[in-house]
């Protein structure tokens, strides 16, 4: 049997560890992190930049929001409960952050709200925020990842970032109670599928420590079993963690060779700072390392990256003792504190059971809906995606689950928007006791002119002779209305001599806004995404135009639209050019911008009332290797908060032939 007794100075000390190490390995980190990954590791051995209390840094901050939450909410906490805090306090959209957000703010919830257009839902947003979920079930495990599921579908429905969660917040859990670094990953790979990437890629750095290969070498084979160019790509950096592990000499060696690694460097820093702070409490941790950071956290707050936070830890040790005050209300609401403090967990129960392994398995395009008092449980399914094209069919599957002892006959029921149909395919159907039927509803979303960017179905169930009980909404994104001309041939010209050339159609004519306002031949098409519907465009290279307009009921002077892409653009607003770029880079349609200082199709823009024109001008050279993509980001403010109240499913002549 293993023990823990949350009244311990014992548990305490490994619970500052924990922050005291995170701090150090983040604060490492931190100056090397970039946007794209690079073929030679780092050779860092100490602090690059050192600021008191450390530097701030999202993978403790958010924590520190988490925290709070679970004083406020309590164990039993979802991801409906962290997607509000997140959009209370949490200001800043770096990649999958700002396309998670987006989703919310469209109307969707968790998962479906992170699953839904986010290219960045196989990164290491969530396995950063493991710590507070294993120091609040030190020594079970099976508990932690439960809560970090709840964590990880708030912005990484459906990826492999779920996994590296899970496998990090397993072993941090453990580590409270097992010091020996094989078992504790072998505790961690139970608690995620075999066959995923990340577990490769941890089988791979523990296959190459046993074969006492470098680290350089254990890294490299890393990365051509989990091949990435994005540096925040998850499983690399989960196996990274591991590197530093197993090949540190001691704390300072371990946080640095992960650090070289190179990638997600303040993750993988802080991570196994965090391990290590835990296995070995804050009193064994190098006053070296800790002593420069002090226990003043250092956060983005006066900088605006966090808001309305006046409540959350000012230092680690207040950070240590509230972290134990919900150690204790989760371990007892799960039944495993004992009347003196002590915590008792048998051997196998570090371990995953099925109880983890159906997490696995769980439906990120599904949206469970249960409130206490029903008497049915609803979750709504999308099958795929959310969005919709105007005129389109789509099929949601409806399931209906019965918690009672007894049949239930349920009547169903849909309120849509005008001009929506909503069917179901059985409008009275009986579900069996302790069981669940589904039923599909079938939608044809409006004409184009009646189509918006979000629009919610209601869903109501009613069991006979129950209570009445709340409809179910179903949020609908419009496709975005697009325009394409071209492609056209280069010519033989050089792309940046065609991108500074000025074609008949870049003038346009006086009214933009008209079906004619452009010369060419314009094909109209839809995106259900950010995603721009140009496969197969330039395929040997040349000039293609695409148009989007954006309807908004008030002026935005603030506005950031950008365009995602693998090849040179120039992006014009209302005939104003905000943006041009000759680079051709690999995919990474973010939020943000390059990260790397270059010129990229990114720039600020000024959105007037009523309606807008973005035009973008894409240029693919003939030998060109990188496949065309592009992806159009439109966002507002210093912070680029996705924009979604400017209206985009429509052409302007739409509303005129309405």
């Amino acid at each position: 049997m293993n023990q823990i007794n949350l009244n311990s100075a014992r548990l305490r000390d490994q619970i500052l560890g924990c922050w005291m190490g995170k701090n150090c390995g983040g604060t490492l980190g931190t100056p090397l992190e970039k946007a794209w990954g690079e073929a030679e590791p780092f050779d860092v051995w100490w602090y690059p930049v050192l600021a008191d209390g450390g530097i701030p840094n999202d993978d403790l901050e958010m924590q520190l929001v988490w925290l709070r939450a679970l004083e406020e909410v309590g164990p039993q906490l979802k991801a409906a409960d962290l997607a509000r805090y997140w959009q209370n306090h949490i200001a800043y959209n770096m990649d999958e952050f700002g396309m998670g957000k987006t989703g919310l703010s469209l109307g969707l919830r968790p998962p479906i709200s992170s699953y839904y257009n986010n290219w960045f839902r196989d990164c290491m947003g969530c396995p950063i925020r493991s710590e507070i979920w294993a120091c609040v079930a030190p020594g079970a495990p099976r508990v932690a990842v439960r809560l970090a599921f709840e964590d990880g579908i708030v912005d990484h429905a459906g990826g492999e970032s779920i996994y590296g969660e899970f496998f990090n917040t397993a072993v941090e859990s453990a580590a409270f109670i097992v010091s020996d670094v094989r078992k504790l990953l072998d505790i961690g790979l139970s608690y995620i599928p075999e066959t995923c990437l990340t577990a490769q890629a941890i089988r791979v750095a523990r296959e190459s420590h046993a074969q006492g290969l470098t680290w350089q070498e254990a890294r490299q084979r890393v990365l051509e079993t989990a091949p990435h160019y994005n540096a925040q790509f998850s499983p690399p950096n989960i196996a990274f963690q591991v590197v530093g592990w197993l090949w540190g000499l001691e704390f300072g060696d371990a946080i640095c060779k992960a650090v070289n690694c190179g990638y997600d460097t303040d993750c993988t820093g802080a991570t196994l700072g965090s391990v290590l702070g835990i296995i070995g409490g804050a009193k064994a941790l190098p006053q070296k390392w800790t002593e420069p950071l002090g226990h003043t956290i250092a956060t983005s707050a006066p900088s605006g990256g966090l808001t309305h936070v006046e409540a959350i830890p000012q230092t680690l040790d207040e950070l240590t003792e509230r972290v134990l005050v919900q150690a204790r209300r989760v371990l007892s609401f799960h039944g495993l504190l004992q009347d003196d403090g002590t915590v008792i967990t048998s051997e196998t129960e570090l371990w995953a059971d099925d109880s983890v392994r159906t997490l696995w398995h769980k439906n990120p395009t599904s949206v469970e809906f249960s409130n206490s008092g029903d008497s049915i449980q609803v979750a709504l399914d999308y099958i795929d995606t959310p969005a919709i094209a105007p005129g389109a069919q789509k099929t949601v599957q409806v399931a209906l689950m019965n918690p009672q002892p007894a049949a239930l006959q349920v009547i169903c029921s849909t309120m849509a928007p005008e001009g929506w149909t909503a069917k179901f395919a059985e409008h009275q159907v009986e579900v069996p006791p302790g069981g669940q039927i589904k039923v599909d509803l079938e939608l044809q979303a409006p004409a184009r002119a009646r189509l918006e960017n979000a629009q919610s179905i209601f869903v109501a169930v009613q069991a006979r002779n129950r209570p009445a009980q709340s409809a179910s909404p179903l949020v609908m994104v419009g496709a975005r209305a697009v325009r394409l001309c071209g492609p056209f041939p280069l010519e033989g010209k050089e792309v940046a001599d065609v991108m500074e050339s000025q074609t008949e159609l870049e003038r346009g004519t006086a009214d933009p806004f008209s079906r004619q306002g452009r010369p060419g031949e314009w094909r109209e098409l839809v995106a259900l995404d950010n995603a721009l519907p140009v496969e197969g465009e330039l395929v040997g290279g040349g000039v293609l135009y695409a148009q989007l307009f954006l309807h908004c009921d008030e002026e935005i002077k603030d506005a950031w639209i950008a365009t995602g892409t693998t090849c040179a653009a120039k992006i014009w607003v209302n005939g104003e050019c905000i943006a041009t770029s000759l680079a051709a880079r690999p995919l990474r349609p973010n939020y943000d911008g390059p990260y790397d200082g270059t010129a990229a199709p990114y720039g600020d823009a000024h959105l007037k009332h009523g309606w807008n024109e973005v035009l973008i001008k894409y240029v693919r050279a003939e030998d060109a290797h990188l496949p065309f993509q592009a992806h159009l980001i439109v966002c507002r403010g210093a912070r680029h908060t996705g924009l979604t109240t400017a209206r985009w499913t429509r052409f302007p002549w739409d509303e005129a032939s309405h």
